[in-house]
């Protein structure tokens, strides 16, 4: 009995210490974590010199997880660094406060460092302009930051809140004009379906048409023989997924259907380049429509309003609604996989996408808007 209770209690101190190192080194890795991401931040800071004039920061998510929305601003504020002799600012990027202290993105190729706003704000105390970025879904959230710490922006003579108005369904909610409070407030558009006067007037802020910054000759597409029998699918949830999905998987069984996740962004470009076929459930005219078609894949949506302007309703794979695109879409991509028909209505998508999202034209669009010409005043 003696033996028994001295191996039960040595089996529970064991659990017990044991859970504590195992607590004990899962706190230590995260503090060095922590230290790993502030020190390099503080350093980057504190290089900023303190007497720096004028300044463009661009908010970003403090989450290391695919977006397009991360790359869009990446690739903005790496267009907005070119354009010095405009703004004559310095131009840094910085998560989103109360975000955690993400030093860089590891999920696309990248050298871009991401510091603190606040501690950018206290190094460069003799500010005289400032023009702060924010993503459409974070602006109550720096409302209420900025609105507890007013004193960060106390002596700056000219202050503007820029949203990026990348979705027009996630700004539904969020407090624009209360931005207003602490300096004028603008907005820029990323789809042509929403750059309009009607969007100012429900912002009630100005608003300038900037559009999409990634044109047709960043891909390298591939023709009809390279493709593999491949389906790429958006990760976006839709209560039709499923159903969409098991309809086509049941009419074309040797089709492969991979939906997109836990892939790096070199490993979605090369996947894209050698999928016959992409479709999205998510905005419609987005980055698994786009892409995938620069890439020389026949892509699929469904039409709506809110992203699409009228003349993609003419495209024969952009559907007019869900109960549309399950009836046809099984045997449009049997119609449609053999060279002449494929190369024909990939052409047709490839090139009214090519007209719409020119590189040149966001360059222009990005200068008048650091020129205060702004599309709708």
């Amino acid at each position: 009995m003696r033996r028994y209770a001295y191996e039960l209690k040595d089996e529970t101190s064991r659990m017990i210490f044991g859970s504590h190192r195992s607590f004990f080194r899962r706190a230590f890795g995260r503090l060095r974590s922590i230290a790993t991401q502030r020190i390099p931040r503080a350093i980057l800071t504190r290089a900023i010199p303190r007497k720096t004039k004028r300044m463009i920061i661009f908010l970003t998510p403090g989450y290391d997880f695919t977006a397009g929305g991360v790359m869009a601003i990446a690739a903005m504020y790496h267009e907005t660094v070119a354009l010095g002799d405009i703004h004559g600012a310095t131009v840094r990027m910085c998560t989103v406060p109360g975000e955690p202290p993400l030093f860089r993105y590891t999920w696309f190729e990248n050298r871009d460092h991401l510091l603190a706003l606040e501690a950018v704000l206290k190094r460069c105390d003799s500010l005289d302009f400032l023009l702060l970025h924010i993503p459409e879904y974070e602006v109550n959230k720096v409302l209420d930051w900025l609105s507890r710490s007013p004193e960060l922006l106390r002596g700056i003579r000219d202050i503007q809140l820029n949203v990026l108005l990348f979705n027009i369904d996630l700004v539904q909610g969020q407090n624009v004009k209360g931005l207003s409070r602490f300096g004028r407030v603008t907005c820029t558009t990323a789809h042509a379906a929403y750059s309009n006067l009607e969007t100012r007037e429900a912002l009630g802020v100005t608003l300038h048409r900037l559009l999409i910054c990634k044109g047709s000759e960043f891909y390298s597409p591939t023709g009809y023989q390279d493709k593999d029998p491949l389906l790429v699918v958006s990760p976006d949830a839709h209560p039709l997924k499923e159903e969409v999905l098991g309809r086509i998987a049941q009419a074309s069984p040797k089709l492969k259907i991979q939906v997109i996740q836990n892939l790096s962004y070199k490993d979605y470009e090369n996947l894209i380049r050698h999928a016959k076929w992409s479709l999205t459930f998510g905005e419609g005219l987005d980055g698994f429509f786009v892409e995938p078609t620069f890439s020389g894949a026949v892509a699929f949506a469904v039409y709506n309003d809110r992203f699409f302007t009228p003349v993609f309703a003419e495209l024969e794979t952009v559907y007019p609604s869900w109960e549309v695109l399950m009836d046809r879409i099984a045997s449009d991509i049997e119609r449609l996989d053999e060279p002449m028909a494929y190369n024909r209505c990939r052409q047709q998508s490839y090139d009214l996408l090519s007209e719409h999202l020119q590189t040149d034209r966001f360059r222009e669009n990005l200068r008048t808007f650091y020129r205060g010409e702004y599309t709708f005043p």
